[in-house]
């Protein structure tokens, strides 16, 4: 078979950003509202107002993070032609569910149609950045933009003051800290090739800058993971269950896995991996106390809007889960915390998910309110020892 060629466009924070339009002391695009959601102003005309224009999405972690600061912002600055406005392009009901568990003090509006997204981002595609912030004086010119985090109390006093709000060299490309993660394939062949139903690349790599991408568990790619976080993100063995050899523990590897055919059975990416590597497996179970989750009310789970990606996104002392099943779910919480979080069940629909991590009560007290019980119980546990065959 000959050689596959791929391209893979990673998840990114920090420095690859889109061309934006906007610009400080430039005229703001027009900003265009399809739905008036939560807060909305007796006064719906935009002319003649002060605006802090918030982009923010329900996946975005850093975005649901910058909430209660911009809120504090607005309590303290607070007059009739200062609007705060948050806005995406998602749609009604999913914006909807994200307030029942996050409080806005703004007003959140969404625009289907994208051109607010468009026309504030690089013209073409939309806004690839997440959070951004841009402030708009009363004839309508952009006097900052910037991360909402970043919005203070002297910026605020000068920009309603019509003053300098000293962000003229303002650089998109270098201050937007989250990019939209979504899962995005360009190699292409091993995509669109119907004939070839089963591939497995491993490379070990000097490169340290981790990423992820995956569709189910059908095409895996893996950027720089050890071989323990393998077997903890993708095959669901912790840590604290897996032995390695000393030789293999501190390298790196990057994976390129599809199998079309049998999807589900990973039994066969971890043959391949340990033939790879010369590691023999053995099993043994330990009994092992774990947290075991199980469902008491379906009504309250939340499943999910999104069909195009799946993401996880940090939002301080939250995880913002989109489209993820419960068992993946628990899988991550496990990974964040202390103590280990498993599923007493089998569902495969995939759900909206606000996680604290403050505490192991905390992520308890939010499960609950998804109508999952949780009961830590004594269960034997698959442990595996990996050894290097000569």
């Amino acid at each position: 078979m000959r050689k596959l060629i791929y391209i893979l466009t990673l998840f990114t924070f920090g420095n690859i950003y889109a061309q934006s339009n906007i610009k400080v002391n430039e005229k703001a695009p027009k900003i265009n509202i399809t739905n008036w959601i939560e807060n909305i102003p007796n006064d719906k005309n935009l002319n003649d107002k002060y605006i802090v224009l918030e982009f923010w999405a329900t996946w975005c972690g850093p975005c649901i993070a910058a909430v209660p600061h911009m809120n504090e912002i607005q309590k303290e600055f607070n007059q009739k032609d200062l609007y705060y406005i948050s806005i995406t392009d998602e749609s009604v009901a999913k914006v909807e569910r994200s307030l029942k568990r996050i409080e806005f003090k703004s007003i959140v509006v969404t625009d289907l149609t994208k051109e607010t997204q468009i026309s504030f981002g690089d013209g073409i595609k939309g806004l690839e950045e997440y959070p951004l912030t841009v402030l708009i004086d009363k004839s309508g010119t952009i006097k900052w933009i910037g991360e909402p985090k970043n919005l203070n109390s002297a910026i605020m006093s000068k920009f309603l003051s019509n003053g300098n709000t000293e962000n003229t060299d303002f650089d998109l490309k270098k201050n937007v800290s989250f990019k939209e993660q979504k899962q995005t394939f360009d190699f292409k062949e091993l995509m669109s090739n119907k004939e070839v139903k089963y591939y497995f690349e491993l490379q070990e790599t000097e490169s340290t800058e981790t990423s992820k991408q995956a569709i189910g568990t059908s095409i895996i790619t893996l950027k720089s993971y050890k071989l323990a976080d393998i077997y903890n993100d993708i095959l669901n063995i912790k840590n604290d269950q897996l032995e390695l050899p000393e030789t293999i523990k501190d390298k790196r590897f990057d994976l390129i896995y599809k199998n079309t055919e049998e999807p589900k059975n990973l039994n066969f990416l971890e043959n391949d991996i340990l033939k790879k590597l010369n590691l023999k497996k053995q099993t043994v179970f330990k009994t092992t106390k774990v947290n075991l989750v199980s469902i008491q009310d379906k009504s309250l789970l939340e499943e999910t809007f999104e069909k195009r990606f799946s993401a996880k996104s940090d939002a301080d002392d939250k995880i913002v889960f989109t489209a993820y099943t419960i068992n993946n779910t628990l899988v991550e919480l496990s990974n964040v915390s202390s103590v280990s979080f498993k599923f007493n069940g089998k569902n495969e629909t995939k759900y909206d998910f606000i996680i604290g991590i403050k505490s192991k009560n905390d992520i308890i007290s939010s499960l609950k309110s998804y109508g999952l019980t949780v009961e830590e119980k004594d269960i034997k546990i698959e442990h595996i020892k990996l050894i290097s065959e000569k």
